[in-house]
């Protein structure tokens, strides 16, 4: 049997064991295995085989883009690697040829000195050491949707991970994202980091990819919380109930639904840093 029939097998068995999409809340049949993180967030796209996800293809490609954008995004630091800049050029041509409306915001916005000029003074305000020859990115609402719609996706993977069922529609989800410039001042909460004490990394061996990827979680009762570093440049965090009755509705924590992807993207609060 060739690599491609083995690999077809084994996607065929794992979606007999998992046939419901992890994503949209079992809305739909999973037919592929996603990764989360995807393999685009790896030097030269080489990850374990490990944190699969089954999927639908409608979750698959709506959520596609959100994996590109952060695969880039958390590329953004001060010192990158040599492998770093090469996979960043691959996928900055990928998102001009699969969404030129992002890589146009991208150009317009960092392609204006002063606008740049600002994000430095922004964060040497918010008390970010930025060296002089540092480079800056700046980001908008195509690009602030994906990052919303990628944190959604995290979290709802790592509860299937661990719960091993995707969160049906009858529970609910909240999920944020914080670049390491959020951080800087006085670095992760303690608090959280003592609500989550499980460890999790992708481990294959003696391959450890703990410095691109790695996360702090806990579940008990129903409740599900997680929160991750991706590469030097992003975090993500968030939590799930299986059941939205128990939730306060005046907790202030903006739960919802686990739906489709193409759907969230059009909601106004999508637009917005959550």
């Amino acid at each position: 049997m060739g690599a491609a029939s083995r690999k077809r097998t084994a996607t065929a068995q794992f979606i007999e064991k998992f046939p419901d999409c992890f994503f949209c809340g079992g809305q739909r049949r999973a037919t592929t295995r996603e990764h989360m993180p995807p393999k685009s967030l790896f030097d030269n796209s080489h990850r374990p085989d490990k944190l699969v996800m089954p999927a639908c293809a409608e979750c698959n490609r709506g959520t596609s883009t959100a994996d590109l954008t952060v695969a880039i995004v958390s590329r953004w630091h001060h010192v990158p690697r040599s492998q770093e800049n090469i996979d960043h050029k691959k996928l900055i041509a990928q998102v001009h040829r699969q969404d030129p409306d992002l890589w146009e915001e991208w150009k317009k916005l960092n392609a204006d000195p002063r606008e740049k000029e600002q994000a430095r003074h922004r964060l040497i305000q918010y008390g970010v050491p930025v060296p002089q020859d540092a480079g800056l990115w700046t980001i908008g609402p195509l690009t602030i949707r994906q990052l919303n719609l990628f944190a959604y996706k995290a979290v709802l993977a790592l509860f299937f991970e661990h719960v091993q069922q995707p969160l049906p529609i009858t529970g609910r989800v909240c999920a944020y994202w914080k670049s390491k410039e959020d951080f800087a001042r006085g670095g992760i909460p303690r608090f959280l980091l003592d609500m989550l004490p499980e460890y999790g990394t992708l481990v294959q061996g003696r391959w450890n990819e703990r410095e691109t990827f790695e996360y702090r979680h806990a579940a008990n009762d129903g409740f599900f919380g997680c929160i991750a570093k991706l590469r030097r440049g992003l975090f993500i965090t968030g939590f799930a109930a299986t059941d939205a009755s128990v939730l306060r509705p005046d907790d202030g924590i903006d739960w919802i639904i686990p739906t489709d992807p193409a759907t969230l993207l059009d909601q106004p609060r999508f637009q917005k840093k959550l």
